[in-house]
Parts: C-alpha cells; structure tokens; sequence
C-alpha cells in the first residue's frame, strides 16, 4: 500500500490531523513526482491524501488516476469533500470516472453529525453544510463513497448518534469506518485522545445501528478486545491472520497488559501514540 501527499493545502484546520503542522513551501503537483514516490512504496491500494486531493486541478487528478489504473494499482481519494460541494461537474465527472477506472473511491472525512459539533472539530465554519451536499452529490454521480468518523475526545459520546445520521442522511454510501483518532501529526500528545474503556460502550451501540440498518462499518486503530461482540470488524484482525506486512505493524506494539489475550495473534496492540499519551492499555 501506497500513500501520497500531494500538497499541505487544505481547506480544514481539523483537531485531529495526523499531518504534520503548517511550515515549508507546498510543492506543485508534479505527475513525475507523484510516480516516482508510487514505484518507492510496497504495492497494493494507492492511498492518495493531502492536504485535501480536491484542491489539485483535476486534470492533475485525473492524469494521476489514470497513471494509478495503468500501473494496475487501485486508488483511495482521501478528501473532506467540501471541494465536491462546488466543483464544476464536467471536473467532477471526470475525476469520478478516473477513479471508477482506477477501481477506487471516495475515502471521506465525516467527523460529527451537526453542524455545530462539526464545527468545534474541523475549525471551518459552514463546513458541515458542504460536506453533507458534497457526499451526496458524489454518491449520486456514480462514486463509491467509504465515510471515515475518526474517533476523538470530542465526539466519542455522539457515536451512536452519527451511525443514526449516516443511515439516514447518507444513505448509498458504500460504507463506514470507525477510526480511533492518531496521536500524531497536529494531534500528537492531544487532550483529544480518549480512553477505549470511554469510548467503547458508545462505539458498540454505533456499530449495533450500523449492523441492524445494513450499513457495512469496520474499525480501525481500536484494540479488538474493546469491542465486545463486534471484535471481527477490527481491520487489523485479517492482516494479522494473513501476515501481511504494513504501518500496522510499526504504529502498534503489544504492552504487558496484552499478554493472554485471546486476539494476541490477530492483533498488533494499541498505538504507540496512544501508550505515550495513556501510559498503559
């Protein structure tokens, strides 16, 4: 797997970014460069990210896309989705059908299920707006649309609400994950990293709406013994069984408190980050 920044630029200033703080000079995107960092990393999924993907000019996207599915790779868009809200939909089009191409889709940041929750996160105001009209245009023009709630001091009580929303005001999306916020990045050593003895019980209510109304969720960064009966949804679990190699296995470390678990095997421990913020599991 593959993951490319294109440029710092965004148009959110969210709580818990996992990107480094603002400082440098953006570079301008760059096809050759773009490549050249694809063939440096191990093959699979090409995870392209930002800043936010949205603000490149589309036919940078779309060249970027194209050269992705000729590589026989396929692609994560990983964006906020305001951008879509306004986009030209000639631009639009053609960026969804490059990634249809590249047998991607839409990775969406979809942190909080009111505007004014929305807001206290992502730091934009009239962001919420936008990003509902944004998903839905997408999901209406033909784009396979995955929802990512990250996780967070913030909102971790109002988990069971946003299932509650997303079945009903985001309905065609392909589906969601539930992903505990990084420590690193803007959020690194954060205030905003809640215990998963807190967040548990809401998560497991979260994932009973998903589960009773056919949305497809999964849960990521989140130890599988802190998620009751929904423990097989832990993304690492697979990976774990099938030794496949990937930044889940330098990210998270088993602590002392691991041994004799029953998912020691299928599971590489909590995050580093969330051990130096905690000190223990």
């Amino acid at each position: 797997m593959a993951l490319i920044h294109l440029f710092r630029k965004c148009n959110q200033r969210c709580v818990f970014c996992s990107y480094p703080e603002e400082g440098g000079k953006d570079e301008a995107c760059s096809l050759k460069d773009w490549l050249k960092e694809i063939a440096a990393m191990p093959a699979g999924l090409v995870q392209i990210s930002g800043g936010e993907p949205l603000l490149a000019p589309a036919a940078e996207l779309c060249a970027l896309l194209a050269a992705v599915k000729k590589l026989g790779r396929g692609a994560e868009l990983q964006t906020n989705a305001l951008a879509a809200c306004g986009m030209r939909a000639e631009n639009l089009s053609k960026i969804i059908k490059a990634l249809n191409a590249a047998n991607g889709y839409f990775n969406v940041n979809f942190p909080a299920a009111t505007a004014a929750l929305d807001n206290k996160i992502t730091r934009t105001r009239g962001a919420f707006k936008k990003r509902l009209a944004g998903v839905n245009r997408l999901i209406k023009a033909g784009a396979r649309v995955r929802l990512t709630h990250v996780i967070s001091a913030l909102n971790y009580r109002e988990l069971p609400a946003f299932a509650a929303f997303a079945v009903k005001n985001l309905k065609g999306a392909a589906w969601v994950q539930f992903s505990y916020i990084k420590g690193i990045g803007r959020a690194e050593g954060s205030v905003y990293l809640p215990r998963y003895a807190e967040v548990k019980p809401y998560l497991e209510r979260a994932l009973f709406i998903c589960e009773k109304n056919g949305l497809h969720c999964e849960v990521d960064h989140i130890p599988p013994c802190f998620l009751g009966g929904f423990y097989r949804l832990n993304v690492d679990m697979a990976k774990m069984r099938d030794g496949v190699p990937g930044p889940h296995l330098e990210e998270k470390a088993h602590v002392p408190a691991c041994r004799g678990c029953r998912f020691y095997e299928l599971c590489p421990g909590p995050r580093k980050d969330y051990i130096a913020v905690h000190g223990d599991l």
